[in-house]
């Protein structure tokens, strides 16, 4: 059980601007939900470890330069979403709980985030906090940020900040930038691409997915496995990404048992930054990645080797392209009434991918050393992999896959087996 301790909020420490913020079409791509993260960390034994007092210090001072996220969500004229920068504060609770470290499951689930993360009915609060003690002196700090302002990148800039104030290291600070003028739509619009991630429909996309019995386990490769499956693709370079991409998908269309004739998809977010021409600020805060996807026939994904399942998804990151955003940006203009959103559960047919790998998301030192742990808190969902480095630099990469418990069962074999495979073959 956790003991909540205090609850309060906190502002910027000193004046911000306030007005509305008009958030771009890429902020209204999908429902406004909760991005739930939990980072651990054990007690170096340092005076005042996670001082609270000392953690809403900094976090007031970060807040001026991200103030938006001391404000509210809200809808504005037409449908337009809206962050009202009112400086009314984020949400900061502490607790204690009377587990130890080597208690917590630390995989993605709805009870991590229930213990650790704070929840509330409503969507017009921009992020929580929560800093919950540990029997053994270590440290759970839970966070749960608006997805409406937020991707992953602008997520890890604000905790790299955070901790950057916290450590009074002030040099390495990148100040956000909150322009999203590059963002607009074109006039007139003109939409030349499909985008079968998502659906135009608000109510089914807001409305839950139907209850799933799906678990979720966590699966590790190694820099060395890593390098045996890259091996395999000696016809043209292919990045971590898209051959772990390909493995899982191979591992889960076998495993699902999928017929043969059919089309399988594979989803996964890319971001837009460097892709947009010109490329946005390197530090722009709001959302900007797209679920792209590609297809193949199940017999192709599951009967060929991995460079050509590893090259399909190559493929499909090579054809992001500038004319594909600004095409997204305006279909998101055209279905602004209806909504444009992202399916929240693929079928069975499909899988999708969400990588953090490469990320900085280690780089959140307080000032008493780096976090053991960051995983997502809260269910990820049926048939999702979620793909995030490991603490360490040559410790390779962890998943947390989550399915079916039957189907499972069969994907922990494959999954092995293809990796035997694979160092045997190289």
């Amino acid at each position: 059980m956790v003991e909540i301790i205090e609850s309060t909020f906190v502002v910027p420490s000193e004046g911000s601007p306030r007005g509305k913020l008009l958030l771009s079409n890429m902020d209204h791509a999908g429902p406004p939900i909760y991005t739930c993260i939990a980072y651990h960390y054990r007690n170096n034994e340092a005076s005042e470890f996670f001082s609270s007092e000392a953690l809403k210090a900094s976090l007031a001072k970060t807040l001026v330069h991200f103030y938006p996220l001391a404000g509210r969500f809200m809808i504005g004229e037409g449908s337009r979403r809206v962050v009202d920068c009112n400086n009314e504060g984020v949400l900061f609770v502490v607790a204690r709980s009377e587990q130890s470290s080597d208690d917590i499951d630390f995989k993605p689930s709805p009870e991590l985030r229930s213990q650790f993360v704070p929840s509330q009915t409503s969507t017009s609060l921009m992020l929580m906090l929560q800093v919950t003690h540990l029997k053994c002196g270590g440290v759970v700090l839970g966070a749960a940020i608006n997805h409406v302002l937020a991707d992953g990148h602008s997520r890890i800039h604000f905790f790299q900040t955070w901790a950057s104030i916290a450590r009074d290291d002030l040099n390495s600070i990148i100040l956000p930038s909150f322009d999203n003028t590059p963002l607009a739509a074109r006039s007139p619009p003109s939409i030349t691409f499909d985008y079968p991630g998502y659906v135009i429909d608000q109510l089914s996309a807001l409305r839950p997915p139907p209850p799933e019995s799906h678990v979720t386990t966590k699966f590790k490769l190694s820099n060395e496995q890593i390098s045996s499956l890259k091996s395999r693709c000696k016809e043209g370079r292919v990045s971590t990404f898209c051959v772990v991409a390909a493995l899982f998908w191979k591992c889960y269309c076998l495993a699902e048992e999928l017929p043969l004739d059919i089309e399988t998809h594979l989803f996964f977010p890319a971001g837009i930054r460097d892709r947009l021409l010109p490329p946005l600020p390197e530090k722009y805060f709001g959302n900007a990645v797209i679920r792209i996807s590609t297809a193949a026939q199940v017999s192709q994904v599951t009967f060929s080797p991995i460079q050509i399942v590893a090259n399909t998804v190559k493929s499909a990151i090579n054809g992001f392209t500038d004319e594909f955003i600004r095409s997204f940006i305006d279909c998101v203009e055209v279905n602004k009434d209806k909504g444009l959103f992202y399916a929240k559960t693929p079928p069975k047919s499909d899988l999708r991918i969400i990588s953090n790998c490469g990320m900085p998301v280690y780089d959140t030192d307080f000032g008493w050393g780096a976090p053991q742990v960051v995983t997502w808190a809260g269910s990820i969902g049926n048939r999702v992999v979620c793909i995030v480095n490991e603490p360490g630099k040559d410790a390779g990469i962890a998943a947390y896959v989550s399915l079916d418990p039957e189907i499972m069962q069969k994907f922990e074999k494959i999954f092995h087996e293809e990796l035997s495979f694979n160092s045997v073959q190289s």
